[in-house]
């Protein structure tokens, strides 16, 4: 029998195998291998579903937005509001759920993202905004503006120009916030990465700057879990978790390229199922599932309760910058 870990990660799997079936489009390969990188980043951050803005929310941005059936999964799962015909609308016109994830259409997004490698460049300027707001606002005891972004990408994202750019300015800026979920498979949509890719790209990220920690097997929690808290430990740099991945792990595609951006049949989906020892009718979860998940929900609406307080004793010790935090959030904090 699965723990509830385990099954609310197959849950994710299972839910985006589904839901790019029935739209008979999309990308399975990233959600089914990165199910568990997903769970983790989510049970590690805090945020508050039912308050998407909450100002000191940590910042989630899915660089590689062909998988944007991680992110539904994922939001569905912790309660943001998505509901399950909204999954099962998956890329239909109209829908919240479309192709990749866009801003201002689904709860959660943080920022549209599609062209690999913009998310980073977008989760390194998230970061500075953060990093420049402490600077300008943080007192000794009030720690307004302390929070995390992370992004996670794919091998397409890091074989992108702009990702070194952007990469080279973190480093530069000493973001240690910056948290960056590398699910290193080894495939993109032409076939193996070696064809064109063969560069160490965590000697390059420690050359630019960054601290790498090296997870050997996605499915391993335990190991993912002490790697984001290595990375939250360290302050004057930005992190890189390398992940080696399967890319469509659990079905009959499993490692190969056939399963980066094409649905896996009706066949393929029970495969998955029977591999996964998944039990529920279609777009079924357990309850136990959304009952886990809730309980990292709950962590996040204390948080932003006790953020409150401290802003309204700050307001009080410091009101000419409370007043200007305030017109800042208006204008420019998202």
């Amino acid at each position: 029998m699965q723990d509830v870990k385990q099954l609310t990660i197959n849950a994710i799997r299972v839910l985006s195998a589904e839901a790019i079936q029935k739209a008979n489009s999309g990308h399975p390969g990233l959600p089914l291998g990165a199910a568990p990188i997903g769970y983790a980043a989510f049970t590690n951050m805090v945020f508050n579903p039912k308050d998407t803005a909450f100002d000191n929310r940590d910042r989630f941005v899915l660089s590689a937005g062909h998988g944007s059936m991680l992110d539904y999964a994922l939001y569905y799962l912790f309660g943001f509001g998505l509901t399950k015909e909204d999954i099962m609308n998956f890329r239909q016109l109209g829908s919240r759920t479309a192709g990749h994830p866009e801003y201002g259409v689904c709860p959660g997004v943080e920022t549209s993202t599609g062209p690999l490698g913009q998310g980073i460049a977008n989760a390194v300027g998230m970061a500075i905004a953060e990093a420049y707001l402490a600077e300008k606002f943080n007192k000794e005891g009030f720690p307004i503006v302390d929070h995390y972004t992370y992004a996670l990408c794919g091998d397409g994202c890091m074989q992108e120009g702009i990702e070194n750019e952007a990469a080279s300015l973190a480093g530069a800026l000493k973001l240690g916030k910056l948290i960056v979920l590398y699910d290193d498979n080894d495939i993109t949509i032409e076939g193996d990465t070696d064809i064109t890719f063969r560069e160490d790209v965590g000697k390059r990220h420690e050359a630019l700057g960054w601290q790498v920690i090296n997870v050997k097997d996605a499915n391993d929690i335990g190991a993912l879990n002490r790697a984001i808290k290595k990375a939250k430990a360290e302050k004057n740099k930005p992190s890189l978790i390398v992940i080696k991945s399967l890319i469509g792990y659990g079905s009959h595609l499993v490692g190969k390229a056939s399963c980066h951006g094409a649905p896996l049949g009706e066949e393929g989906v029970a495969t998955l199922k029977k591999n996964l020892e998944w039990t529920s009718e279609p777009f079924e979860v357990p309850e136990e599932v959304f009952k886990h998940c809730k309980k990292f929900a709950s962590k996040g609406k204390r948080a932003q309760k006790a953020w409150k307080e401290m802003f309204k004793a700050y307001a009080e010790q410091y009101p000419e910058l409370a007043k200007e935090y305030i017109s800042w959030k208006k204008k420019y904090i998202l």
